[in-house]
């Protein structure tokens, strides 16, 4: 994209991302799980599967009666059950987010009830991991406070892990053991090896996953040799294929007499007014930094299938050819802000002007991108190559997605609202013009996944359904680096439910049974 580097945001703390993302919750559709055990060939991880182990996690706490506006905020019940990760409602809804709902018809989005019943397609207000005071529920408080007492428990912050450690006996053979892990102390910088009783099990996450698998000796042979590493187990899949959703936004200002009643700009883009919410906040009093405003920029997100048809003609035929027919293949967010916020050649937010965004996320994406090593030290970063918009699909999806976002700002319910286009702008009207500016702004949109893939190894795998990584013994991955194909959702109800599944997988493999 235009060579430009940005940072990929990473949750380094308790709880990892679920304490620091935007709160939204969904599980998208059932045909993508169902892609999982029917094709890729994972016996008992499918949408049944996955739909029983978001119901463990998850429980509703949401009460639209305690909010300002509760458009189109529903749910059915049957999604949800008594696990220990809340989810809710915003608590404060801007008056133009119904707006952007209603719009959507534009594009023959219209409400549903729920979007977690195993298809998203459609809009209504986003489900959220809010507790019942509207405050943040994260893998944190839902699941490690509540283990946190166990005698067989300890947890280390600080610790970045260097490698593996493997049965030296077993080097060399066909199932090298895995018996331990060394690590970092980032305080001090000295090694500490810790022993297993029975398993080493990685859940770094789609970088770091396959980063410590290659820092141990597990992937491609050249890669490895090139920075000093012994290879142990050749595996060429390692790190390889990455799959991520990529979002972008066509940027109208706010007219002036809704500034804080369409925007929420200004806490964002006046660092006085930041201060005074912050101030109030600290102090008790009324803010919006308080508990209502749980999601300042709104949680809104419209979910669309685009027909075959439509497909050919646009010229992003090889989505069909690539199976990803009967999912949701844009995702269309409301953001009651600049977003992405940061300057280029079409602008940047102005002080004293607010602006509200239409976002498309392409969740339907043929480009695979590749993380890798630069170097044998295990305090260094991965080398993340995401590879965004190298397909002639991708391409003709962001085009259409400027189309799509003009057409839901062009509906009266968003023209009272809005004092023009800013970014692109209406200079930007030719197709390459578009390609430019998606090329410009696009950013992740922070769901990488696949780097370490649950498939038959001479499919480009790298663990088996058992989350068993090839060529070893007592060494699994269990997170998002092992999704085959990636989810057409934000990854937050995914992650949940694998990890329940996984760890029912993993129970029943040592004979503990369900817990």
């Amino acid at each position: 994209m235009n060579n430009r580097t940005f940072s990929y945001h990473r949750g380094r703390t308790l709880g990892g991302s679920s304490s620091t993302n935007g709160l939204y919750y969904g599980m998208g559709s059932s045909s993508v799980y169902n892609y999982w055990e029917e094709v890729e060939g994972n016996p008992g991880w499918n949408w049944e599967a996955m739909r029983q182990s978001a119901k463990k996690a998850t429980t509703f706490v949401g009460d639209p009666s305690k909010t300002n506006d509760n458009t189109f905020m529903t749910h059915d019940p049957e999604n949800y059950g008594n696990g220990p990760l809340k989810i809710g409602f915003q608590g404060k809804v801007v008056s133009s987010g119904p707006s952007f709902m209603k719009a959507l018809e534009v594009l023959d989005i219209h409400p549903v009830r729920d979007q977690n019943s195993g298809s998203p397609l459609g809009i209504r207000q986003g489900t959220m991991t809010l507790d019942e005071n509207f405050m943040r529920s994260s893998s944190y408080d839902g699941y490690y406070l509540q283990a946190s007492n166990r005698s067989n428990l300890n947890v280390l912050d600080r610790a970045i892990v260097a490698s593996i450690i493997f049965d030296e006996a077993t080097l060399g053979s066909d199932e090298v053991h895995a018996v331990g892990v060394t690590f970092v102390d980032d305080t001090s910088g000295t090694f500490h090896n810790v022993s297993c009783a029975k398993e080493v099990i990685l859940a770094a996450g789609a970088f770091h996953s396959p980063f410590i698998l290659k820092q141990s000796g597990i992937g491609p042979a050249e890669e490895l040799k090139k920075y000093g590493i012994e290879p142990v187990v050749v595996n060429e899949n390692v790190g390889e294929h990455m799959q991520d959703h990529t979002a972008f936004s066509v940027i109208h200002a706010v007219k002036p007499e809704f500034a804080r009643e369409a925007s929420t700009t200004d806490m964002e883009n006046d660092v006085d007014v930041l201060n005074k919410e912050q101030r109030n906040f600290y102090k008790g009093g009324e803010s919006r930094w308080n508990s209502k405003w749980s999601a300042p920029s709104g949680c809104t997100n419209g979910f669309l299938e685009i027909p075959n048809h439509e497909l050919e003609k646009l010229g992003a035929g090889d989505i069909i050819t690539a199976n990803l027919t009967h999912q949701a293949h844009n995702e269309i967010l409301y953001e009651s802000v600049w977003y992405p916020k940061f300057f280029n050649q079409y602008g940047g937010p102005k002080k004293n002007t607010s602006y509200i965004s239409i976002t498309v996320s392409n969740l339907a994406a043929l480009s695979r991108g590749t993380v890798k090593i630069g170097s044998n030290s295990a305090t260094s970063d991965p080398v993340i190559d995401p590879n965004y918009l190298s397909e002639p699909a991708d391409r003709a999806m962001a085009i259409q997605a400027v189309k799509y976002m003009r057409r839901v700002m062009q509906h009266p319910e968003m023209q009272r609202w809005s004092a023009g286009e800013v970014a692109p702008g209406p200079d930007v009207q030719s197709d390459e013009d578009m390609l430019e500016y998606a090329k410009s702004t696009m950013v992740p949109n922070w769901h990488a996944s696949s780097t370490c893939r649950m498939l038959p190894k001479e499919k480009g795998g790298v663990i088996d359904s058992h989350l068993r990584v090839y060529g070893t013994k007592g060494l699994r991955v269990c997170d998002v680096s092992t999704f085959g194909r990636l989810p057409d959702v934000n990854l937050v109800g995914p992650v949940y439910a694998h990890a329940e599944l996984g760890a029912s997988v993993i129970r029943k493999d040592h004979g503990d049974g369900e817990y």
